[in-house]
Parts: C-alpha cells; structure tokens; sequence
C-alpha cells in the first residue's frame, strides 16, 4: 500500500481498471438525472392527451346524443315516455307478452258474448253489411301508405332481438313492404267479394268464399303486424316520424286492435 499525498498524485496511481467503474456509476448518475425529468414529462403528456381524449369522446358522445331525436331511429333507444324500454330485457319481455294476451282475451269476449248480445238488433243489422267496404277501404289505403310512408313503417317496426324475443327473418323494411302488398290484396280482395255481393253478382265456384277469405288474411295480418303497435308503445316510436304520441294513445290503438281482430273474425 502507498500513500498518496495529492489528488494528483491519486490520478498518477488509477489505473484503466479502476476507472471503468467511476465512469460507469457516473453515466449511470447522469442517465438517472436525465431521464427522469424526460419520463416525467412524457408521463404527462400523455396523461394530457388521455385526458383530452376522453374528453373529447365525452363530448362527442353528448353531441350525438343530443342530436338524436327521441321515437326515431337510434332515439327508440332513449327513454321512452312509457318507460318500457328501459326496464331489464326480461322484464319487457313479461309486459309485452302480458299485452298481448289481454289483447287477444279481449279479442275473444268481443267476438263471442259481447257480438252475440247485440246480434240481430237494428243497429247491429244496419252496420254488419258495411264491414266489408269499410275494412276493404281501410287495409287497401293502409296497404297504400306502406309504400308512401315507408319511413314511418319502418321506425315502428321493431328489429330483430326486441324485447329479447322478438324475431322475423326479414329487415324491418323488407317486413314495411310484404305487410303492404298483403295489406292491399287483402283489401282489395274484402270489396271485390263485398261487392259482387251487393250487386247479385254470381262469382265462380272456384274463387270460394271471397269475403270471408279476405277476412281471414287481413285477420292473420293484424296478429302478424301487432308488434308494430306494441314496439310504438314500449319505445316512444312515432309515426309519422315527427309526431310524438302519448302511452295514452298508444294504450287505445292496441285496445281498437282487439276490436279489429273481433270484427275480421
């Protein structure tokens, strides 16, 4: 061992050896005091940006919310005034099938005990004849506006996977055009029968009943297009597109659906 009386001196005796080490620690000091401020910085950056990012998605997101339009399009979504659709799936399931069980109950007693108390009377033998014009009118103008409103149709028509359980192997707009042309055929077909008959015009054997077959299109027809009724309610749907209709409203055109179905039947 020697000893050494200067920093000089100290500098004469290290060797390259001893060195390595010196320089070693001292990058590494200098790569610590470098680095971390530049790590710090990028941290933050990018805190920054992710920040803004999300803020800018929040916006963007009250943005398109706030552009929807409620009963239309992406806006069935929203809340709707009846509340339906924003109870869990199940739970909509439930109320719609409960709907449509009281629909159909509804159906049957006005067809049945309520029909027959009235049969026969003044009233009743006055109207009964002008069923056939009246819902031949009607189905083939509803037929009609399928195809000129098809729009409104479509956005009270429900997509695959409503309430959970509903399901047709047609896009909504594909089921707004068949549901029209039958609508027509079938209303069209309800006043050829009508009026042959009015006029004592004999129709070949063959054709068969042609009112009461009409009777039954249109009648599997309402069945078939109920859920339309059904989706407007649980969802707000309007229709027209810019005419928001109350539940109130919504509750008396499904009751009138039982009285269609009891009528056709």
């Amino acid at each position: 061992h020697q000893t050494i009386d200067s920093p000089v001196a100290l500098l004469d005796h290290l060797t390259l050896k001893d060195l390595m080490p010196m320089r070693l620690s001292n990058a590494v000091v200098a790569f610590i005091i470098f680095a971390t401020p530049v790590a710090s910085l990028r941290i933050a950056v990018q805190t920054r940006m992710a920040r803004s990012s999300g803020a800018a998605s929040w916006c963007q997101h009250l943005m398109m919310t706030s552009e929807l339009q409620p009963g239309v399009g992406a806006g069935r979504d929203l809340p709707s005034p009846s509340g339906i659709n924003q109870l869990p799936v199940p739970l909509q399931a439930a109320t719609v099938l409960a709907i449509s069980i009281a629909i159909g109950v509804f159906a049957t007693l006005l067809a049945g005990p309520a029909f027959d108390a009235v049969r026969g009377s003044f009233l009743w033998n006055l109207s009964r004849p002008t069923w056939p014009f009246v819902f031949g009118l009607i189905y083939l103008a509803a037929g009609v506006a399928h195809f000129t409103e098809a729009d409104g149709f479509e956005n009270i028509t429900p997509p695959n996977g409503t309430w959970g359980i509903y399901y047709t192997p047609f896009s909504p707009r594909i089921n707004v055009l068949w549901t029209g042309v039958v609508e027509i055929f079938g209303g069209a077909w309800m006043l050829f029968g009508a009026g042959t008959t009015a006029a004592n015009i004999p129709l070949p054997f063959a054709l068969g009943p042609v009112t009461s077959d009409a009777a039954l299109t249109l009648f599997l027809l309402t069945i078939l297009v109920t859920p339309a009724n059904l989706y407007a309610l649980t969802h707000g749907a309007n229709f027209p597109l810019d005419l928001e209709t109350p539940p109130k409203a919504h509750a008396i055109r499904l009751a009138f659906q039982s009285v269609l179905l009891a009528m056709l039947w």
